[in-house]
């Protein structure tokens, strides 16, 4: 794809110019104009390309060699010096082996030297430090041999750790000798560009008013209307290429594009109807479509970095090994046995060992990965990629966090492996150190969609230096990067200077060397491209080749190879090269003592020439630094053919071996699930022995009322064993997305993925049918006829059912979007099962639309097997024998008893002779059920959103590029100018959006906001509208906290003696520490002392202990962003405010005060958006959530505001927007505290103060910061041993490092500065300030007596509370569509579904009364289970949010459960209306008048509203959602089966109890009145009342049987409130007083 060519008169020209008049030494030629499509490569360094005119070669001789050799030790200059890193930290191999061969002797006399001459060159001060960081190497190796000698150490070295005893780089080295070498891959992209289509229409999100109101309208507007879609261009053109051995880190701000572009490079992106992409991605010049990308490529994504949790971290890695590593113990050859011995004696795995240790996993190797932390579980997702055979790793943001010593780790480790393996990465952060950044070869800066700079890492400061943007020493390189990137580089700008915009850093990219290179690398062929850093001892011969023997090849003439190697590379240890030096390699860069590389093969023929002679006469004088980029011939094609034939496999197991594997993994779970299967198993236990006895010795009697009820235990029997799998859904739903991870990375195949699931699911099966069908057999004494066989056929069947149900609650998990859908799919189809099981209705009574759903329901066929082998075998005596007491054998009076009720009960079928079919069915349907299962997981992958997160009206996902593209620009405005000298409510304009396509999209739904602010901006201005700050005085004195065990009972000391204070108007960071020191540190001081341990010191606010209310006066913004997801941001601001603000503030002024929150965080524009959309966010997303965070403790205006890590995960440019408006809080006297785990200089210079922590949790410093925190800086570098300080450092850098805190970790503290600041001046000073504000007080450390204990007293009244509370619920389940509609459309679907099947059933005979009392005891049934389940997940969506609002103290405990309570009663009477008016008008069941239906439905919903408050109450005092399913499945199975229906009340035996405390036998018994009901005194002559064809009324007859009374039905009326009652005020009794619902125990 060509590009446009640019006029040679660049803007970028005249820079370019005066930078290399200005440079002197280095080359710096003229530009030309932009390259040409790589598609046809119009470089003059292309390998085939064609002479037009041979070039001179006067000045071109064979012997003009140029030796380089890099200058030894101490013979370069201080500015050299300055330059060359490497010189100052290594030594030659050589040097290296020589001191470690010497004598002790010899050691110490040239030590001495050495040291004698640093002294006399000015280096005294670095020698001391050499001397000490050697013993303390020395006392840090006995420490770890245990102090037992020289050798004692390293003889009880065993295993893997024997192996790398000589360093992670050393064995890599080894071990790549030994194995297969991984194929290299040369990734290639050109003018890649991707467009997507987004709908324009305005923002809105779904609620249950609005998807009431589609049903109708939908339909029409669909019609009228057509869709208005906006393009939107994530990627603009990007070329590029990746090379083996090296590291590429792609930087940019939100929505600048860079996840599409690692998605592209990792095959991740299928263009559909709404997107497109364009452009060429090659891999060793091969398309994606002719290689296994996912074999190649892994791809690693921070949003999907789940693991299975109930797994350990090796069960995990195991797994991960055997799926994608070929290379096994096993099959290792003699020469890798050899190698790897030490570990193969200790069995132990090579592959695993070494990636648990070089990723800190092998000490909690055994943990599961639910425990782990969300670093051990980044580094768990890095080491699964480790042990597979990748060639390229891409990494879209892997860390959870942004932990700079985690990040560095990461990328140190990724750095050797792929310098070891040739492979290569390609990573995106958001978050990361200086000394991560230089650990990268190369650089992609993205903006908006187009690259603004890729080339060297080294480069990228210079050649935005050459654009006038220079980058001071307190900011770090990435941070520099991304902010111009961002457009917020003016900060940056020289004097004099121009300021870019984006369009003209495109233009200058484009005109530059590092493009035109691209250009040429990407237009070759077969070519590799390598970096190579020269180090001391290493040299290499420069020659220009004779003329080429060939005329018309014209590169040959220009080009530069290797011609000799004075030294041997590969003896080199280091890392520091992307490749090793080989001899004709082809020099295409060169860059001398940190200058910008300067491209040989991107000139005409001429320039060239001329360009050689100039490096070839630098070369020869040339001392310092020498960076060379190197080009080979891929040559050995041919040879790498065997080792390609293993990657053009799609998987690594064969289909057996896989489904094995997958099979051991299912175990491993099931073995940690032990306690889910025996809960199972328990389950299976009790409704077995429940339903045995209720059906006690019913077997073999031969009376109808009895024979029922054998026929009504197959039923009870098959739907207990089928619904006894419903636990099991959320478990599959939380592996699904594990399933989809691993199925991408072609880990395994779906198929072996089903066999696997279906194989380990029989065991489980078969043992709870077992225990199952003893219990319920023999209880009830069925037949035992031909010796027992008859038993093993019924256990054969109700395993068979069993095994159904599994495979069902499987198939729902694979084909549902959300539980709540699988909830709600599930209900229905056990709704299916149920009602056309043959048991509550009778065949001839069903419509003959509906015959066909009978005859092909497994369920049905369960149970006619059931009935053909008891009453077939059990019920041999003839009729005759009972012909007065079975009246169906009046009719067949010669028959056998069994077969006679089979016909009267409609059981006896065309097939009943054959007892293998039904067993025959269940199979079918079983394996019908695993091929849909495996069709809907190849085929359909849902978006891992969360069960709770509200999804947008017509929107997709990528609109959210359009707000961070909009929106991007205005975060950053007014960082650096103007933050201290603002006002707190300076200003009430909008943020500034970007023009294009947002202002056209944003108008409507911001235009309210926007003529509000206009209309009060006159009140607003006023001061007395603004709500004062109450100043508070915190001061703190020896404060100590200690830490007790729960299982050990250990103390462990969190911080110690810290003495600090936090004025009004002021900024304090809590810096450094232990993991968790500075966390526990701003708790206590905010009064929330974690639970476990005790507080000593004193504590103070203004003069006196703080009481219980002191948390009204301070607001603590949680790590954790927890908020109730269906509510927008404007009204999670709101509620905060209405709650924690004084009574005496009045409406208009809180919602001022609201809107100005608002606009000082920046969140006007997405006010109306819900909170559910930003979770699991990225990027923008992710920033405003944090700043939603703080806006809620904002709301209520405290006077100290706690932060808990407010900067973690964010880029530069979010870090620097909310700490521009925390800057502006000490305005109108509020005092801010926050935790800085990670310190920058930039990001601590908004700070008054700062309290630093050592590793042990004492006191380093506090005082104050200053400007690039020069002021922490200068105390620090006067304290002894502390080593010299240099300008080019970054301040915060250094003081972290030498305080043992810095980056990486590794050196311990070079002093003991606790000490040293308990001597500083700058510590007396904070004693005295603090006792100058306690005057009169006795100090001393007084043990948990902080806090002065007394009833605490909320802001609000409780009915107030009460409202607030009642209306944020309301909004969730108004919003939550998910479960209100799901639960309305779920009722709808019922009841038309038993509506059409019990449609207008007659009282004409037996058959139809009994369909119709059936269909009130199904209808009971159906709506009472769902109920009571559906419940139990939905209460859990917003607990989080709960305890957050708790520990703030927002409103009183109960009102939570209570709001629930009163909130469902609406939805339910809307659902209960619907079932009944469609379901009772379908069939006519009490429809005769309207007070009937009226009645019917009132019992009806408020038994719904039983049931759901039975579901809360069992959630509340079950500590575990699951728990308390299997409760609720349990109770409510016992409750159905005794509700005097499938077996009368006067058959009951042991359990009339539970008859009489059963709110099901209630319901049942006053709808069935309320349908039946008929007073028959009244009947003479002439009555109404319907009657059987015995002449017998209906109503007498259904109350004989049912033990039915109308003068019982108000008492069952009243029974059933006050049973609704109870089960509410047991909920809330549950809620309050059990520790596990309770915000401190999370």
């Amino acid at each position: 794809m060509p590009r446009p060519q640019r006029a040679p008169s660049s803007p970028c020209d005249a820079t370019w110019r005066a930078h290399a008049a200005a440079g002197g030494g280095g080359v710096a030629p003229a530009r030309n104009t932009r390259s040409q499509s790589p598609v046809q490569p119009s470089s003059p360094a292309a390998r085939s390309r064609a002479s037009s005119s041979p070039p001179t070669m006067s000045s071109w001789t064979t012997d003009d060699d140029v030796a380089v050799v890099p200058p030894a030790r101490g013979s370069e200059t201080p500015a050299t010096r300055a330059r060359t890193p490497g010189l100052s930290r290594c030594a030659s191999p050589e040097a290296r082996a020589r001191i470690g061969a010497a004598s002790p002797a010899t050691a110490r006399r040239v030590a001495v030297r050495l040291y004698e001459s640093l002294g006399r060159h000015g280096l005294r001060h670095e020698a001391n430090q050499a001397f000490r960081d050697a013993a303390d190497d020395a006392t840090a190796a006995e420490e770890r041999s245990g102090g037992g000698g020289g050798g004692g150490g390293e003889a009880e070295l065993t295993g893997m750790a024997c192996l790398l005893k000589d360093g992670f780089v050393s064995y890599l080295r080894e071990f790549a000798k030994i194995t297969p070498p991984i194929p290299k891959q040369v990734v290639k992209f050109s003018g890649v560009t991707y467009t997507t289509k987004i709908e324009a229409s305005a923002f809105s999100y779904e609620t249950f008013g609005n998807k009431l109101l589609e049903c109708f309208v939908q339909p029409v507007r669909s019609l009228s209307l057509s869709k208005r879609s906006a393009e939107l261009h994530i990627l603009k053109g990007i070329d590029g290429y990746v090379m083996p051995g090296s590291m590429t880190l792609v930087l940019g701000p939100p929505g600048s594009g860079k996840s599409t572009l690692l998605k592209i490079l990792a095959g991740r992106v299928d263009p559909g109807k709404d997107s497109g992409l364009t452009g060429m991605v090659v891999y060793n010049d091969k398309t994606a479509s002719e290689v296994q990308k996912s074999r190649l490529i892994a791809y690693v994504c921070g949003q999907l970095n789940k693991h299975i949790p109930f797994l350990s971290v090796r069960e995990t890695l195991e797994f991960a090994r055997d799926c994608t590593q070929g290379l096994r113990p096993e099959s290792f050859t003699p020469q890798m046995r050899k190698f790897f011995a030490y570990a193969l004696v200790e069995g132990q795995d090579p592959f695993i060992e070494y990636v648990m240790q070089i990723l800190d996993l092998k000490k909690i190797e055994n943990c599961l990965v639910s425990g782990i932390s969300d670093t051990d579980r980044d580094n768990l997702t890095t080491a699964e990629l480790a042990l597979g055979t990748y060639s390229v790793m891409v990494y879209d943001q892997p860390l959870t966090g942004s932990n700079p010593a985690m990040t560095y780790d990461l990328v140190n480790t990724i750095r050797t492996v792929c310098r070891i393996q040739q492979s290569s990465a390609v990573m995106a952060l958001n978050y990361l150190s200086q000394e991560a950044f230089d650990l990268f070869d190369r650089i992609i800066l993205l903006g908006e969609g187009h690259v603004l700079y890729q080339g060297p890492r080294q480069d990228a400061i210079a050649y935005f230096a050459q654009q006038g943007y220079m980058k001071p020493p307190h900011v770090e390189s990435w941070e520099f990067l991304q902010d111009i990137a961002a457009d917020n580089g003016i900060q940056y700008l020289l004097p004099r200077s121009t300021p870019r915009g984006l369009e003209e850093l495109v233009e200058c990219y484009y005109s530059s060397d590092h493009y035109l290179d691209i250009i040429r690398v990407i237009g070759t062929s077969k070519f590799s491209t390598y970096w190579v850093e020269s180090e001391p001892g290493i040299g290499l011969s420069l020659k220009k080749p004779s003329k080429s023997s060939s005329p018309s090849d014209e590169y040959q003439e220009t080009e530069v190879v290797v011609a000799k190697l004075l030294n041997k590379t590969r003896s080199a240890s280091g890392v520091e090269s992307t490749g090793i030096i080989q001899v004709d390699d082809v020099v295409t860069g060169i860059s001398i003592n940190e200058e910008p590389m300067q491209y040989l093969a991107t000139r005409p023929t001429f320039d060239q020439q001329q360009q050689l002679d100039q490096v070839f006469s630098i070369l020869r004088h040339a001392r310092g630094h020498i960076r060379l980029q190197l080009e080979r011939s891929d040559n050995k094609s041919n040879e790498d053919e065997p080792r390609w034939e293993q990657f053009k496999r799609p998987y690594v197991q064969t289909w057996w071996t896989s489904t094995r594997t997958l099979i051991q993994r299912q175990l491993r779970i099931l073995k940690q699930l032990h306690v889910l299967s025996i809960l199972r198993v328990m389950q299976a236990c009790i409704l077995g022995i429940f339903a045995g006895t209720l059906f006690y010795k019913f077997g073999g009697q031969y009376n109808l009322q009895h024979m029922n009820s054998v026929r009504a235990l197959g039923f009870v029997a098959t739907m207990s064993i089928l619904l006894i799998n419903m636990p099991q859904l959320p478990l599959y739903m939380l592996q699904r997305p594990i399933f989809y991870k691993h199925r991408d990375q072609r880990f395994f195949r779906t198929s072996s993925y089903v066999v696997a699931h279906c194989i380990t699911n029989l065991l489980q099966a078969f043992a709870e049918a077992l225990l199952y069908s003893a219990c319920v057999y023999f209880l009830a004494g069925l037949t035992l006829e031909n010796n027992g066989v008859v038993f093993f056929n019924y256990l054969v069947l109700v395993f068979l059912v069993a095994y159904f149900g599994s495979s069902i609650i499987f198939f729902l998990s694979a084909v549902s979007s959300i539980p709540e859908v699988a909830n709600a799919m599930a209900g229905l189809m056990v709704s299916i099962f149920i009602l056309f099981s043959g048991f509550v209705i009778y065949p001839s009574n069903i419509p003959p639309y509906w015959k066909w759903l009978l005859h092909i329901n497994p369920i049905r066929w369960a149970n006619l097997s059931f009935c053909d082998q008891q009453f077939y075998d059990g019920y041999k005596d003839p009729c005759t024998k009972y012909l007065n007491q079975l009246t169906f054998c009046k009719g067949n009076p010669q028959m056998a008893s069994g077969k006679a009720y089979l016909i009267y009960a409609e059981l006896l079928t065309s097939v009943s002779g054959k007892p293998w079919v039904p067993y025959i069915i269940l199979i079918g349907w079983t394996l019908l059920t695993m091929l849909m299962t495996l069709m809907f997981l190849n085929k359909i992958e849902f978006s891992q959103t969360s069960q709770s997160v509200p999804q947008t009206n017509e929107r997709k996902l990528s609109k959210n590029y359009l707000y961070d593209v909009a929106s991007y620009s205005s975060s950053f405005d007014g960082c650096m100018e103007g933050s201290m000298e603002s006002g707190r409510y300076k200003s009430l304009d909008r943020p500034k959006l970007a023009p294009s396509s947002m202002n056209r999209m944003s108008g409507e739904e911001n235009g309210s906001v926007g003529s509000w602010m206009e209309e009060l901006r006159v009140e607003i201005d006023s001061e007395h509208l603004t709500i004062p700050v109450t100043p508070i005085n915190l001061t703190f004195l020896n404060l100590s906290f200690v830490r007790c065990g729960k299982t050990t009972k250990e103390e462990a000391i969190a911080f110690d003696d810290v003495t600090g204070y936090a004025k009004p108007g002021t900024m304090l960071a809590l810096v450094g520490g232990a993991k968790g020191s500075i966390a526990t540190l701003l708790k206590c001081l905010a009064g929330r002392m974690p639970l476990g341990g005790s507080l000593t010191g004193d504590l103070r606010v203004n003069s006196t202990k703080p009481s219980t209310d002191f948390s009204r006066s301070v607001g603590y913004a949680e790590r954790l962003d927890a908020h109730q997801p269906y509510l927008t941001i404007r009204e999670s601001l709101q509620f905060s405010a209405r709650l924690r603000l004084p009574n005496g503030i009045s409406k208009t002024r809180r919602h001022i005060h609201v809107e100005l929150v608002l606009d000082q965080l920046g969140l006007q524009y997405y006010a109306n958006h819900l909170v559910g959309s930003l979770r699991d966010g990225t990027g923008k997303t992710f920033e405003v959530a944090k700043k939603l965070t703080i806006a809620v403790e904002l709301a209520a205006n405290p006077s100290i505001l706690f932060l808990e890590e407010p900067l973690s995960g964010l880029d530069s440019s979010g870090t620097s927007a909310i700490l521009s408006t925390l800057s502006q809080l000490p305005i109108s006297g509020q005092s801010v505290i926050a935790t800085v785990s990670n310190p920058k200089t930039r990001s601590l210079s908004f700070f008054h103060q700062v309290i630093i922590l050592t590793q042990e949790g004492r006191q380093a410093f506090f005082g104050p910061v200053g400007l690039n925190c020069h002021e922490i800086l200068g105390y620090f570098t006067v304290i002894p041993r502390v080593p010299q300080y240099t300008q080019t450092q970054n301040p915060m850098s250094f003081v972290m490092g030498v305080i043992g805190l810095g980056i990486p970790r590794k050196r311990l503290a070079v002093t003991d500065f606790a000490k040293e600041f308990q001597k500083s001046h700058l510590c007396n000073m904070a004693k005295k300030a603090v006792k100058s504000t306690v005057k009169n007080k006795k100090f001393g450390k007084e043990k948990d007596n902080n806090v002065i204990t007394e009833n605490y007293k909320y802001p609000v009244s409780p009915i107030r509370q009460a409202g607030l509370v009642l209306l944020r619920t309301q909004r969730f389940l108004w919003r939550n569509v998910h479960y209100t509609y799901s639960r309305f459309t779920g009722c709808v679907m019922i009841g038309l579904l038993m509506g059409s099947l019990y449609f207008k059933i007659k009282y004409e005979d037996t058959y139809g009364v009994t369909s119709r009392s059936l269909y009130i005891y199904m209808q009971t049934i159906l709506i009472g289970v769902i109920s009571a389940n559906n419940v139990i997940p939905q209460i859990g969506t917003d607990r989080l949010a709960y305890f957050r609002e708790m520990r703030s103290k927002m409103y009183l405990p109960i009102l939570y459960p209570l709001s629930w309570m009163i909130t469902e009663i609406p939805y339910f009477l809307i659902a209960t209306i619907a079932f009944v008016g469609i379901g009772n008008g379908m069939a006519g069941v009490a429809t005769q008048t309207a007070t009937d239906f009226m009645a019917y439905w009132s019992v009806l919903f408020l038994f719904t509203l039983c049931m759901t408050y039975f579901g809360m109450m069992a959630t509340f005092l079950a500590p575990s959602p699951i728990l308390a399913a299997f409760l609720v499945s349990i109770i409510t199975s016992m409750w159905v089966s005794a509700s005097g229906v499938v077996v009368l009340f006067s058959d009951i035996r042991f359990y009339k109890w539970m008859y009489w405390t059963n709110p099901f036998q209630y319901a049942i018994s006053v709808l069935t009145t309320i349908s039946f009901f008929c007073d028959t005194s009244k009947c003479r002559r002439q009555c109404t009342c319907p009657r059987l064809l015995d002449g017998s009324y209906v109503w007498e007859r259904v109350a004989s049987i049912r033990s039915l009374s109308q003068a019982r039905m108000y008492s069952d009326v009243v029974t059933l409130a006050g049973m609704c009652t109870a089960f509410a005020v047991l909920a809330l009794l549950f809620f309050t007083v059990l520790k596990h619902n309770s915000a401190h125990a999370h």
